[in-house]
């Protein structure tokens, strides 16, 4: 009897839901909500739309810097409860619990053993970061239940074209206001239906619509950064300046602030300059940007402690600042056995599947495109979170490929007894 099959048997994927919303209601009620760092930004956002209809720093200073999304969703709890954080930890557990059921979805649908999807939850349920973010204004959790839900609809393998189609490039457009990365996962998603479906027709007739519904929701926000700009700007202003933040003389691959002989210019402007600059660097230094790049890719992966930091004047309140050092090293531990086993998984399916089927896998290609742009560009622990779905699928894939290995090996030495 198989390692799984005993758990199986005591475990259920409603308890795994179960468990998940208490551990997170647990910690809410230990640990306030007090917003640090990108926090403070998200929450001055969402006060300035819903008491100035202003996404801006002040009521008469518009901004499009950050993407606009996850203000938006946190100025409408305020505008129904007031400036309470109480519905967004609410929000957050609804998101988990979202990316935990879309997360078997997935895994059932691109792999071909049931047991990952499952146990893909409960490393879910269990995440430390991820428990973490239930006290944090912050986006990743609805940018990961939204994509997710987007690519889910858009890869179902039936012919429905309008409705799927429609629905897709709604969850889509969500995502995409809260990240512009979104627009990968489209383009992954298509990939996907038009190799592994035999219908091509409803293949690119439903990405087609996908990519239509998205443009056509973005096309508001689009439109007002014209009319403020006067220039050409789908979601934010940040694109050139994260590439610089990555690739400028001194550059430690993260967060950078915007060089004050900028000031004069507007967001746009900075943008342009920021990104041209950045380019001459990188043509300058083509080798150095690549030994670069692959030191981002790196540090992508690297550390996982970002939940405890975002949260440690709450930490500090209620548990005191020597709690601090021990949840970070629980968070970076969960995260660097998960991720070893990911890694592991991966050459386990290789050899399994080929390295073919390995790297076109929706899961890599994901992974990968996640990975590779933020080493690109800059990069820090907080921006593999949206893959931490797809690092557990992998590492119960790993464990799951361990197991069958032992037991084959104690079956050939039995036969030879």
């Amino acid at each position: 009897m198989s390692l799984f099959s005993i758990f199986s048997k005591r475990l259920s994927f409603i308890h795994i839901c179960y468990l998940a919303v208490v551990l997170r209601v647990i910690w809410a009620l230990l640990i306030p909500v007090i917003p640090i760092s990108d926090g403070v930004a998200y929450d001055t956002f969402a006060q300035n739309i819903w008491l100035h209809g202003t996404y801006g720093w002040t009521g008469n200073e518009p901004t499009s810097f950050w993407p606009v999304g996850t203000a938006a969703i946190y100025s409408i709890f305020f505008m129904l409860f007031g400036h309470t954080y109480t519905p967004i930890v609410i929000f957050n557990i609804i998101c988990t619990t979202t990316i935990i059921i879309l997360t078997r979805a997935l895994c059932d649908r691109f792999f071909d053993n049931k047991s990952i999807g499952l146990y893909s939850c409960l490393l879910i349920a269990l995440w430390p970061t991820l428990i973490f973010y239930t006290t944090i204004l912050a986006s990743e959790l609805p940018y990961m239940a939204t994509l997710m839900a987007a690519f889910y609809l858009l890869t179902a393998k039936n012919s429905r074209i309008v409705r799927l189609g429609i629905l897709s490039g709604i969850f889509f457009a969500i995502a995409y206001y809260i990240r512009p990365l979104a627009i990968i996962t489209v383009a992954i998603g298509a990939f996907y239906l038009c190799v592994y479906t035999s219908n091509k027709r409803v293949a690119i007739l439903r990405s087609g619509l996908s990519l239509m519904v998205l443009a056509l929701l973005v096309s508001p926000w689009t439109f007002r950064n014209y009319h403020l700009y006067n220039a050409f700007v789908p979601m934010s202003t940040n694109g050139g300046s994260t590439l610089w933040m990555g690739n400028q003389p001194g550059t430690n691959g993260g967060y950078a602030p915007t060089p004050q002989a900028l000031a004069h210019l507007n967001e746009y402007e900075r943008n342009q300059t920021l990104k041209q600059e950045a380019l001459t660097y990188i043509q300058q230094e083509p080798v150095d940007f690549l030994v670069r790049t692959i030191k981002k890719f790196i540090q992508f992966h690297l550390r996982e402690t970002i939940g405890v930091s975002w949260n440690e004047k709450g930490i500090n309140q209620t548990l005191g600042e020597k709690a601090v050092f021990p949840l970070k090293l629980i968070a970076q531990l969960y995260w660097s056995i998960i991720l070893l086993l990911a890694l592991c998984g991966i050459l386990f399916m290789i050899k399994q599947k080929g390295f073919w089927h390995t790297a076109f896998h929706p899961f890599t290609l994901m992974w990968l495109s996640t990975a590779g742009i933020h080493a690109i560009i800059v990069s820090q622990d907080r921006y593999h979170i949206p893959i931490t779905p797809i690092v557990s699928a992998f590492s119960v894939y790993a464990v799951i490929f361990l197991e069958q290995l032992y037991k084959r090996r104690k079956d050939e030495l039995t036969h030879k007894e």
